[in-house]
């Protein structure tokens, strides 16, 4: 593999929790984060976009590293494998585990320049994405969204290049900014974590979540173009077909 800098998408993954428990509980967790990434890797086997091929991938225990080619669009990256597939693969595997062993995962993405020399990688985007899956204030927003098993961060020039761009849906997808300060390293990120059952319930005009009459087993996700809005749409248990 050439030491030579090209263009990537570089993608961290970190487990939530994974040093609390014991031995058996971190291997779990471990088995489990490499099954959501074979199971998503497995359904965006398009033609048109050959991560397979077209992408590297390492695993580091309860974390995990891709860089993706450049010929692969970044906004389908971050719309169709990250946004869909993840969450689609993490509700699978965690349907057959306990509370103690749900699988639940941090994503930093950036891009740039990043040389390979595999299995050791390199470069600006590589730093960066191990910063941000790693900020305080990232993983306090997961802290305060128990029951949400994603969250996910871009690098600001990330957010700028693709997400602004609105390609894929992406410029619905309600981020907001964070300082992400670490040694040798202060930058801003773009955090987005999917609404709680609270959150989703106070957006809903003159509805208390104590006293609503909708069910939030009954939130549906809407789908735009094949990607999902984070807005949820809430319907009655009494209009569903």
């Amino acid at each position: 593999m050439s030491s030579l800098a090209l263009a990537r998408t570089v993608l961290r993954l970190d487990v939530v929790g994974s040093s609390a428990g014991g031995r058996g509980r971190q291997v779990h967790l471990d088995r489990a984060l490499e099954s959501v990434l074979d199971l998503a890797f497995a359904a965006v086997r398009d033609p048109r976009y050959p991560i397979g091929s077209g992408s590297y991938r390492r695993a580091d225990g309860d974390s995990a590293t891709l860089v993706i080619d450049a010929c692969i669009a970044k906004a389908w990256i971050v719309a169709d494998f990250v946004l869909r597939e993840i969450p689609i693969a993490l509700d699978e595997v965690n349907r057959a585990a306990n509370a103690e062993h749900r699988l639940r995962l941090r994503i930093a993405i950036d891009h740039g320049e990043t040389v390979m020399n595999l299995p050791h990688v390199g470069g600006d985007p590589v730093v960066a994405t191990a910063r941000l899956v790693d900020a305080p204030r990232f993983r306090q927003a997961l802290a305060d969204a128990p029951e949400r098993d994603l969250g996910l961060i871009v690098s600001d020039r990330f957010h700028t290049d693709v997400v602004q761009r609105g390609e894929r849906g992406l410029d619905r997808v309600g981020f907001r900014p964070i300082h992400v300060p670490a040694r040798d390293f202060r930058r801003l990120g773009w955090l987005w974590v999917p609404p709680g059952e609270e959150q989703v319930l106070r957006r809903v005009r003159g509805v208390k979540p104590e006293t609503a009459s909708v069910k939030i087993a009954d939130a549906v996700r809407v789908f735009r173009a094949g990607v999902p809005d984070v807005v949820l749409g809430l319907v009655r248990s009494d209009d569903r077909d």
